[in-house]
C-alpha cells in the first residue's frame, strides 16, 4: 500500500493537468541556431539584419551566415537542406518555383532594387548617349543585360545598336567601364557612387525611377520547413528584426551606415553615409516586410516579357505572408516621420 499522504495524492493529478495545459498554451520554442545563405559578401541588402544584430534584437536566435557566389548557388544550398533560409534574387526565385522547387518568400529586407545605369566619364551624361555603346553585363539573360535594353526601348533609343560583353559582378563591371573595355553598365548604389566619387562614371538612370515596381531580393525558405514549429518561430524572428532594422535605417541613416562600416571597413564612413541616405531616398527597405503582391506581379510579368520566364506565377504561388502579417500585428504599419 502506498504511503504517500492523501494531500499529495490529491495535488499530484492537479499538477499534471496544469503542466499539460501550460504545454498546450505555450508558443513553439524557436530554434536557437539556424543557417542563412547569401549570394555574395556583406553588402547593403543585409543592412537591416546587421542593424538588428548590433542592437541585440535577435531574441536569442543565433544565425550562421553562409556566403556563396550568385543566386543559383544560393538556391542550391537552400534546396539541399544545407541552409534554413536564403536571400535570393527575385528572378531566380520565380524561375525555381516554375521548375518545381518547394519554396516560398517569407519577407524581404530590400524588396526594391537600387541599380543605377552609369556611363564612363566623357562618353555622355544623358540617356540618349547610350546609343551605340558597349555595356558590361553579368551574362546573357541577367538583369544587367536585359534592363539597359528595356530602358533604351522605353526612351525611344535604338537598343539594337548596343553591344554587350560578359564581365561578372558589380565591382568587375565598374572596373570594365573604368578600364575602357565597356562604356556603360548597370550596378548597385554602392558601386555606382564609388565610380561617381572617383570621377569615373556618370549616373544616367536609376532603376527605382524607371521601374519602381521591380523586385530585388526575397528571403526564401523551403515549404517543408514551414511546418516545423522551431523553424517557424525562427522565421518569425527574422521577419520581425528585418522590419525593425529597415525602420531604424530610415530614421537613423548615419548610425546605420556606421554599423555597415564595421563590416565594410575598406569603404570610407562618409561615403557609406551618403550611400545609406541615397538608399533611404529611394525607399528600398522592407519597412512593412517587403512582400507587396504588386511587386511580385510586376516582376514576374516583366521577366515573362523579357523571355526569362515562360509564365508569370501569381503571388499566392510565391509569397507566404503569415510571418509579415504577425509582425505587422505587433509592430503596426510603417509611419514615415
Amino acid at each position: 500500500m502506498s504511503h504517500i499522504p492523501l494531500r499529495l495524492r490529491a495535488i499530484g493529478p492537479s499538477l499534471c493537468i496544469a503542466a499539460a495545459l501550460l504545454m498546450i498554451g505555450a508558443p513553439p520554442a524557436a530554434a536557437t541556431k539556424i543557417k542563412m545563405v547569401f549570394p555574395g559578401p556583406v553588402t547593403t541588402f543585409s543592412l537591416p539584419y546587421l542593424v538588428a544584430q548590433k542592437k541585440g534584437w535577435m531574441a536569442g536566435l543565433e544565425v550562421e551566415d553562409v556566403h556563396v557566389t550568385g543566386d543559383a548557388n544560393t538556391m542550391r544550398v537552400l534546396l539541399s537542406g544545407n541552409a534554413d533560409i536564403g536571400l535570393v534574387g527575385t528572378l531566380n526565385v520565380l524561375a525555381s518555383i516554375h521548375a518545381g522547387a518547394g519554396i516560398r518568400a517569407i519577407h524581404s529586407w530590400q524588396p526594391i532594387g537600387d541599380y543605377s545605369l552609369v556611363l564612363a566619364t566623357g562618353k555622355g551624361d544623358k540617356l540618349a548617349d547610350l546609343a551605340g555603346k558597349t555595356f558590361a553585363s553579368s551574362g546573357p539573360g541577367g538583369l544587367p543585360d536585359q534592363l539597359p535594353r528595356l530602358i533604351m526601348h522605353k526612351h525611344g533609343i535604338d537598343e539594337t545598336s548596343a553591344r554587350f560583353v560578359q564581365v561578372g559582378g558589380h565591382a568587375a563591371r565598374l572596373q570594365a567601364v573604368i578600364g575602357g573595355r565597356a562604356d556603360a553598365t548597370l550596378v548597385n548604389t554602392v558601386t555606382a557612387l564609388k565610380g561617381v566619387q572617383e570621377g569615373k562614371v556618370t549616373v544616367v538612370a536609376r532603376l527605382s525611377a524607371e521601374f519602381p515596381g521591380l523586385g530585388y531580393v526575397w528571403n526564401v525558405v523551403r515549404t517543408d520547413a514551414l511546418g516545423k514549429p522551431e523553424l517557424a518561430a525562427a522565421f518569425q524572428t527574422m521577419t520581425d528584426i528585418g522590419i525593425q532594422g529597415s525602420r531604424f535605417i530610415m530614421a537613423n541613416p548615419d548610425e546605420a551606415a556606421a554599423i555597415l562600416h564595421e563590416r565594410l571597413g575598406d569603404l570610407d564612413l562618409a561615403f557609406l553615409k551618403a550611400v545609406v541616405r541615397d538608399l533611404d531616398g529611394e525607399n528600398v527597405w522592407g519597412v512593412d516586410g517587403g512582400l507587396d503582391p504588386a511587386i511580385e506581379e510586376f516582376t514576374a510579368d516583366l521577366n515573362m516579357k523579357l523571355g526569362n520566364l515562360p509564365v508569370a506565377p501569381p503571388p499566392k504561388d510565391v509569397l507566404e505572408p503569415r510571418f509579415v502579417d504577425r509582425a505587422l500585428a505587433k509592430l503596426g504599419t510603417y509611419q514615415k516621420k
